[in-house]
């Protein structure tokens, strides 16, 4: 019979203590093998000693049909067993697609974001990462020229809470124990398609590996577990050099540094601020401002930006294409409005005039200074008759269209042919009434509402603090 390092895990690193300790944890459970053997496991260990067991499943809304197929196992399944299950459908294309990502980096943001919610502020989470998991990563990493970071693969405890409890267990021992000792599972069929990177690694070139070196997982594991006692070390000198939660270090300090030890200073100083770890190009750049004497400032990834000043270098959050608030003020127009400043942000604002004196009232909000704060505007009179009120001002949301030229348009696609910074899109007010969006500043209004001399009309006057591009 198979036997695993489970338990041994748990001891190891100290996972046993931390369940003990808090009495509680969250299992992420995707009914894949490494997941239902994990859950059996926690399940058995978790009653001997009193620890409470949850579990979560999300439904990605990437594989259809299958996707359903492995949330109705899971359910199933927990209910079988016990265990209470939470389970999150989500719709991670249309959300990428939204913010600009990955679907795989989108999924597993959101994954863990749920993950996070479910256990709370304290609360542990379990994952079925194990040594193939950890061989293929460092693999994959090593191929794409990563440093000693990356080197140290998958850690089995993660920020003190999520817990990988079969990392030294390779993804056959893990199999093969679940056919030993009958426990179902699904098996995701995205994981057997070849034209991924790292489905390439596991369908061709690990079992060429395994041919010349007959247990890649155990070796690569030591050398993760020695370069890991690395990384925690200069990491240690690195705090020392900098101070807790450091985000600026003086320039002369930095600069007399060898690269090695600036380099870490960087990843360090970006992580404290929220960033992600800068990769190969954004620390070259940096290191070459540094040393030129050069003053300015480089974009690093996860919304931050690193400074170059005469004096210090400091990370800070880097606001200069974020999506601005909406709204600050912002309000809907009834048929009897009587004009005046209906929405404002930090883009502009707009103001609504019904009848025929479409000028700015001495009395309407904000015209002190207007002068000063306003650069431009764009205007529009519509047909008081066509508008089915109340009208709403809002931001875009997903699949947004108006109907104007004869022609039913996306407003995404519309952004996108202006080339509209992301700061601006998510700032520029949509004026919609019942019959769907009415109007886009920068964009003509929809067909059939344009007031053309005869009627009432209502007059929609939008005021950019910055010039928007449009």
């Amino acid at each position: 019979m198979t036997t695993l390092r489970f338990a041994e895990t748990l001891a190891a690193c100290r996972m046993d203590v931390l369940m003990k300790e808090r009495g509680r944890i969250l299992a992420a459970y995707s009914g894949g093998a490494d997941s239902s053997c994990l859950l059996r496991l926690l399940r058995d260990w978790c009653a001997e000693n009193g620890v409470a067991l949850s579990a979560a499943h999300v439904n990605h809304g990437i594989r259809g049909e299958e996707a359903d197929r492995d949330e109705a196992f899971c359910r199933r399944t927990c209910e079988e067993l016990g265990v209470p299950l939470s389970v999150l459908r989500a719709d991670v294309p249309a959300l990428a697609a939204e913010q600009g990502q990955g679907i795989e980096e989108c999924a597993r943001d959101v994954r863990y974001a749920y993950f996070d919610e479910l256990a709370g502020a304290d609360g542990l989470v379990a994952t079925a990462h194990n040594a193939t998991d950890n061989l293929e990563t460092v693999l994959f990493r090593m191929l794409r020229g990563t440093g000693l970071k990356g080197l140290c693969g998958i850690p089995p405890i993660r920020d003190g809470r999520f817990l990988r409890p079969l990392i030294r267990d390779g993804s056959d021992a893990i199999r093969t124990y679940c056919a030993e000792n009958g426990i179902p599972y699904v098996t995701d069929g995205t994981n057997l398609e070849p034209g991924c990177a790292r489905n390439i690694l596991r369908l061709n070139v690990l079992p060429e590996l395994r041919a010349v070196f007959p247990d890649p997982e155990a070796a690569v594991s030591r050398m993760t577990e020695l370069l890991s006692e690395d990384e925690d070390w200069i990491e240690s000198r690195t705090g020392e050099l900098l101070g807790k939660s450091a985000v600026s270090v003086s320039r002369v300090l930095f600069s007399a540094k060898p690269p090695a030890a600036a380099s870490r200073i960087l990843r360090t100083m970006a992580e404290n601020a929220g960033g992600k770890v800068p990769e190969a190009v954004h620390v070259k750049s940096v290191l070459s401002m540094a040393g030129s004497g050069a003053v300015g400032a480089v974009s690093l990834p996860g919304g931050v930006r690193c400074v170059l000043t005469r004096d210090e270098i400091r990370i800070e959050p880097d606001t200069r294409d974020k999506p601005l608030p909406f709204p600050e003020r912002a309000g809907t127009i009834s048929a009897d409005f009587p004009g005046g400043v209906v929405f404002e942000n930090e883009l502009c604002r707009v103001l609504c005039f019904p009848g025929e004196d479409v000028g700015l009232p001495e009395t309407a909000p904000g015209r002190q200074s207007e002068e000063n704060i306003y650069k431009s505007s764009i205007s529009v009179s519509l047909c008081f008759d066509k508008i089915e009120f109340a009208c709403r001002i809002r931001n875009r949301i997903p699949g947004d269209t108006i109907r104007f030229g004869g022609m039913t348009r996306r407003v995404k696609t519309l952004f996108s042919g202006r080339k509209l910074p992301e700061a601006v899109r998510s700032a520029l007010p949509v004026i919609e009434d019942g019959k769907g969006v009415l109007w886009i500043p920068g964009f003509p209004p929809r067909d059939g509402t344009l007031w053309e001399g005869a009627g009432k009309r209502l007059t929609l006057v939008c005021q950019f603090r910055t010039d928007p591009g449009l």
